[in-house]
């Protein structure tokens, strides 16, 4: 009885510690949201303002683009007044957080107080995007709907700019700029400023510099992003901040995951003032992490200087890759910052595939006397003499690292048999990747050729990759135009000698892509609408078109106007853009029609894109009912179609669900046989 009654104090009590820890750890979040909660109970004198990119012209295209290479000036505003909101989200391409450049002049200056790439800004490296909540800053949406609350003052005048450093336009740029206009600033109002820095890689027994800074002002904290280059925990170094010129720290903390308020490692994780959005435990090389540390019920003041810096590992023994961005307000002038490294620099190991890159993720199978992996969802397989699988340091707009098979051990000779599936017989560009290394030698890319009348069959060379490189990195290859049948494809590597350099004749194989060599597009429609269509259930609704084909017949369509038949152009693309070509274009459909000549009965495959829900006839037989809410792009259905010898009717019938609107149409033709029409001379309707 006496141990049950030791048991049930002892439970009690360790109850009560921790409740007396967790009201600790809440303490200083609790004070911080009454603290807000309480101003909110005062007189707000100052008047609420916002630029955003609303659509000026009225309508619902309220966002921006910006070209490579090109400055969009997001705001000009006038002083005295306070930023107090930023929120942004962008459509761009792959990586684009550390392409696109943010940057904040106050009051005239010609260099900027604010400069970073717009991802590590809004807290997050690498170029990726992550879902965290603190204080100053929240991202959400996976990530794509970036928030900063940092109060930034400034007496005359703000100038805000974001630079694309990529290589694509960005397609869509929208944001909100919040600010207060004020009657006046204290005379010893500090400014808001921002800097991104990357060390790649961390100089050896030097600290990490995160902040340097001249001048009278308070630092407010950093992110820091690391991308490991050796295998182990990045941590323990040391934080170290020196304050007005001081030779040794006021603050010297104790280790990496110390400064960043955690412990025993770093695991992600969010709270109002520090946090990790992003932390790849398995600490291989290529591993990756971001962390922040926000002083803000602490900021740390200075009045010459100030000097923030921490260790790469315990006594700056790795040589990780390190780049951050860090928070503080000072009085003006503030010392110019260094040019920023250039996009290639600031992003070495992200990787954008090509379309319809297969990303394998392996499985090791057995078979006897070879080593063989296998990806059953993709039905991909590889095998050789002897494979090991392991992850390599590049990494897709998801952050997820590419994955590597490699012979090991390779001699002369080896062979390593990729199979693949094809679903549509074609014609593709197959784009290879491949990880060359110092160990890596020469191979050639192989396919078997069929056999001549009473001959052997044989290989023949596609291609030849030159594996050596003195730092791994990921190369393509393109074999161009390569015809494939429906079914299983094989492609087989054959080590074929090595660079005088080269450690061994390796063969390191990461993934490939299939995209169709020349896909001909249907270019040329016969359009009838608009008619109205309030939602997806409308994709089934009949009207005029579905029950015959009147060239000079009229309709009612949306709105009870007037709708016949006209012809219409796709772009370049193959992309019948409807939302350009069609008023009014919201809750409606269109139908669109086409003749396509066979020379001979066959079996052949329609592959269409819709935004948004499509239906599809062949011959007046309905082939395909797809009432999907969706982006177009090429390809995404395959439909199985028979055509008959001669002329055959193609219509499809395209609902406009919400935003952008269009189809993409081709038929898989590998020998270019196929032809299509809007009216044939053949066909006699009226």
């Amino acid at each position: 009885m006496a141990d049950k009654i030791a048991s049930v104090t002892g439970a009690r009590d360790r109850g009560r510690m921790a409740a007396a820890a967790l009201f600790i750890v809440l303490v200083p979040f609790l004070a911080a949201g009454q603290d807000i909660l309480e101003k909110l109970g005062g007189k707000q004198d100052y008047r609420s303002r916002r630029v955003s990119s609303y659509d000026r012209s009225g309508g619902n295209a309220d966002s921006i683009s910006i070209e490579p290479g090109k400055t969009a000036v997001l705001a000009e505003i006038k002083g005295p007044a306070a930023i107090h909101h930023l929120w942004v989200t962008i459509a761009a391409e792959q990586f684009y957080g550390r392409k696109i450049v943010l940057r904040i002049y106050w009051d005239g200056e010609e260099s900027p107080s604010v400069e970073a790439p717009i991802g590590d800004f809004f807290g997050v490296g690498h170029g990726l995007n992550r879902n965290f909540a603190s204080l100053p800053i929240t991202c959400s949406s996976e990530g794509r709907a970036r928030n900063a609350y940092w109060y930034m003052p400034f007496r005359w005048s703000c100038r805000i700019t974001a630079t694309n450093e990529g290589t694509r336009p960005v397609g869509a740029f929208y944001y909100y700029i919040d600010y207060r206009e004020l009657d006046s600033l204290r005379p010893d109002a500090p400014y808001f400023h921002a800097q991104y820095r990357q060390e790649f890689p961390c100089t050896p027994g030097k600290d990490y510099l995160l902040l340097d800074a001249a001048g009278a002002g308070h630092y407010v904290g950093c992110n820091l992003s690391v991308l490991q280059r050796t295998m182990g925990w990045w941590g323990e170094g040391d934080d170290m901040i020196y304050v007005d010129g001081e030779d040794s720290p006021s603050l010297h903390g104790t280790g990496s995951e110390d400064y960043f308020s955690d412990a025993w490692g770093m695991r992600e994780s969010q709270s109002l003032f520090y946090g990790c959005p992003l932390q790849e435990e398995d600490f291989q090389a290529g591993s990756k992490a971001t962390v922040y540390r926000f002083h803000l019920p602490d900021p740390i003041p200075f009045t010459k200087s100030i000097r923030v810096s921490i260790e790469h590992g315990h006594a700056n023994d790795r040589s990780d890759y390190y780049s951050s961005v860090a928070y503080w307000y000072q009085t003006e002038p503030h010392d110019p910052f260094p040019p920023l490294p250039p996009v290639d620099r600031r992003l070495p190991f992200a990787l954008e595939g090509p379309s319809n890159f297969v990303f394998p993720e392996w499985t090791e199978a057995r078979e006897e006397g070879r080593s063989v992996f296998e990806d059953r969802a993709a039905g991909v397989r590889v095998s050789a003499p002897r494979l090991a699988s392991s992850l390599t340091s590049f990494y897709d707009g998801q952050g997820s690292r590419y994955p590597l098979l490699r012979t090991d051990g390779a001699a002369e000779g080896w062979e390593m048999e990729l199979r693949f599936p094809v679903q549509v017989g074609d014609r593709y560009k197959v784009e290879l990747y491949f990880l060359k290394t110092p160990g890596s030698g020469h191979f050639h890319i192989l396919r078997e050729k069929a056999a001549p009348e009473g001959g052997e069959a044989g290989f023949e060379i596609l291609g030849t990759v030159e594996g050596y490189s003195r730092v791994a990195r990921v190369a393509s290859v393109t074999l161009k135009d390569v015809l494939f049948e429906a079914g299983a494809n094989t492609l087989i590597f054959r080590a074929a000698g090595k660079d005088d350099k080269a450690g061994g004749v390796d063969i390191g194989f990461v993934g490939f892509g299939l995209t169709p060599s020349a896909p001909r597009f249907i270019r040329e429609w016969n359009l009838a609408g608009p008619f109205p269509a309030a939602d997806m259930d409308d994709l089934m609704t009949v009207h005029p078109p579905e029950r015959e084909i009147v060239f000079a017949g009229k309709y009612k369509g949306k709105n009870d106007a007037e709708v016949g038949w006209r012809t219409v152009q796709a772009d370049e693309g193959g992309y019948v853009r409807l939302s350009s070509l069609v008023r009014p274009n919201e809750q409606v459909l269109v139908y669109g029609l086409v003749y396509v000549l066979s020379p001979d009965d066959r079996a052949a495959h329609i592959l269409l894109g819709s935004d948004d829900g499509v239906r599809v006839w062949v011959n007046d037989e309905l082939v395909h009912t797809n009432p999907a809410y969706r982006g177009a792009y090429p390809d995404q259905d395959r439909v199985p179609v028979n055509l008959k010898k001669g002329w055959n009717k193609v219509l499809l019938k395209v609902l406009q669900g919400a935003g952008g609107w269009g189809y993409y149409v081709r038929f898989a033709d590998p020998l270019g046989e196929l032809r299509w029409s809007t009216r044939p001379e053949a066909l006699r309707h009226p």
